[in-house]
Formats: structure tokens, C-alpha cells, sequence
């Protein structure tokens, strides 16, 4: 019974991915500390629906989310909170996951008249222990959030004299047997392009990392002073231009079984970034 429940969970959050913003930040401390904020938010109506189909999923009903801090006390009877899937008590579980030294500090509710969601944050002592599944499902309950995750994001950590260096290593890409078109993808009709565009809309999904200090070097393709941006997919800009969702069709048919192709074709898009390397290096240095 469980089962189906999550399997209806699952279903939910893939119908209301394209509305979905999901953000992961990683602030890293020179000795390799740090903490870990995900902000999650869709339009209230969808993440409405979705508090409701994972508190069933839970074997609970909905609850409110409420701002939780690492003084609540997880496990608290009454607390309206612990029915929700942002709970203390959820989120201190979640932060097994993220891995050892990971400890759950926060959970700010956020909401506006075009968004509703929640920001949480996590505390570790070693990023070379933290494992981080940056898909919106983890951050919905329906997937892993870390190391449980197949397609989560490791890291490798190291002191030098003077400097740390970060590996960040990208999780492997997915590839099928399914042979490849035979024949380029047709353009997308009017009613197809209205489609996409529905889906897609408010879609945003990125992950970045800030550095305490700046950075020396780094084979990032995208990266600032003490920044560095391993994907960031804002897709409404695209959707205003017609013939940038023709592109991307055509582009994504004919990288069709192959997730390091599809991301090699989302990165030649303007606004786009996505880091294809395997692994991105790091080194940096108090100021």
C-alpha cells in the first residue's frame, strides 16, 4: 500500500515539474565546512497539490509549513508542523541522508502572491562527506535527497598551503540502447510550441557554489571571483522565442538516450549554463 501511495507521489511532482523553481547553493568554509540552502517554490496552487499528495504519501494528512529552526525539538507531540513534509522531524531525517557531519538548521517558509515554498538550510562539517541530489523530487520527498540518490553530486576535499581545492564530481551520464534518429525532429506546430510552453513555464533549476575567499584556478566554465555555477536552467526566457523551443526540440531529439549530450545541447542555448565536465576543480584562497 505504501508503495502505490509513493508511486502516486512520484506521479504528482512529474506533472508539476514545469512549475517548479529549485535552487541549491553551497557555501564552502577553507577548511571545508559549511552550509547547504535549497529553496524550493511553485505557484501556490500547484505546491498546495503537491504538500497534500506527499503528506497521503507520508500516511498522514496536510499540514501548514512553519519556520523551524535547529532549536525545535524534532519528535515534539502536537507540533502542526511534523505532518508536513518540511517538518523538523522530516527535514533532521532528510540530513542523514546529505551525509555524515550534516545536521539540519532551518526551514523558512516563503511565500508571495505568484509563489509559495520553503528554504531550508543544512549545516556540514566536510563537504568531501556531503552528497547532494539537486532533482526537485528530493526536495519533495519522492527520490533521495543524497547518497541514496544515484544521480547525486559528490565532492572531494583537500588543504594545501595557502589554499583548499574542491572536486566537485558530477554524477556519471545515463545512456540507453535506443538507436538514434533516423531523421531530424519536425519542427513543433503551433498547438506543439503552446504545449511546451505550458510545461516549461516557471521552470528554474540550478546549483551553484559561493567560496569563502577567492578563487585561484578552476576549470569551470562558469565562474566568478568566488563563485561557480554548475548548472542554472531558467527556462522562461526561451519560452518568449518561437524559434529557441524549435532549437531545443531539434537538439534534444537528436541527443535522445544520452543525459551528457542532452545537457552539451541545453548549455549552447542563451541563458542557459550547464557545466558538462565530470569533474570541476576548484582552488581558493582566504583573501
Amino acid at each position: 500500500m505504501k508503495a502505490l501511495r509513493m508511486a502516486a507521489v512520484v506521479a504528482t511532482v512529474a506533472t508539476l515539474s514545469g512549475c517548479i523553481s529549485f535552487l541549491t547553493e553551497i557555501r564552502v568554509a577553507p577548511d571545508g565546512s559549511g552550509t547547504l540552502v535549497q529553496t524550493l517554490s511553485m505557484n501556490p496552487q500547484a505546491f498546495k497539490g503537491a504538500m497534500q499528495e506527499l503528506a497521503k504519501g507520508m500516511g498522514g494528512s496536510a499540514g501548514d509549513v512553519k519556520e523551524t529552526t535547529e532549536s525545535d525539538k524534532p519528535g515534539e507531540k502536537g507540533a502542526k508542523a511534523q505532518k508536513s513534509p518540511f517538518s523538523a522531524d522530516q527535514l533532521a531525517e532528510k540530513a542523514k541522508d546529505l551525509g555524515e557531519g550534516v545536521t539540519f538548521v532551518s526551514a523558512e517558509p516563503l511565500e508571495t502572491p505568484t509563489a509559495q515554498g520553503v528554504r531550508v538550510t543544512y549545516r556540514f562539517r566536510d563537504i568531501g562527506q556531503l552528497f547532494v541530489n539537486a532533482k526537485p523530487g528530493a526536495a519533495l520527498g519522492a527520490e533521495g535527497a543524497g547518497k541514496s540518490a544515484p544521480g547525486a553530486i559528490r565532492f572531494r576535499f583537500e588543504r594545501k598551503a595557502g589554499s583548499s581545492i574542491l572536486t566537485i564530481v558530477l554524477p556519471p551520464p545515463k545512456k540507453t540502447d535506443a538507436p538514434p534518429p533516423e531523421r531530424p525532429a519536425p519542427d513543433l506546430t503551433d498547438e506543439q510550441l503552446a504545449m511546451v510552453k505550458q510545461m516549461f513555464k516557471g521552470m528554474h533549476l540550478a546549483v551553484a557554489l559561493a567560496f569563502d575567499g577567492r578563487i585561484v584556478k578552476t576549470n569551470s566554465a562558469y565562474h566568478t571571483d568566488n563563485r561557480v555555477t554548475v548548472m542554472d536552467l531558467d527556462f522562461d526566457p526561451l519560452l518568449e522565442k518561437p524559434e529557441t523551443l524549435k532549437a531545443l526540440n531539434s537538439r534534444f531529439t537528436a541527443a535522445t538516450g544520452d543525459d551528457r549530450a542532452m545537457a552539451a545541447a541545453l548549455s549552447t542555448l542563451p541563458g542557459i549554463k550547464v557545466d558538462v565536465q565530470p569533474e570541476i576543480r576548484v582552488e581558493f584562497a582566504p583573501r
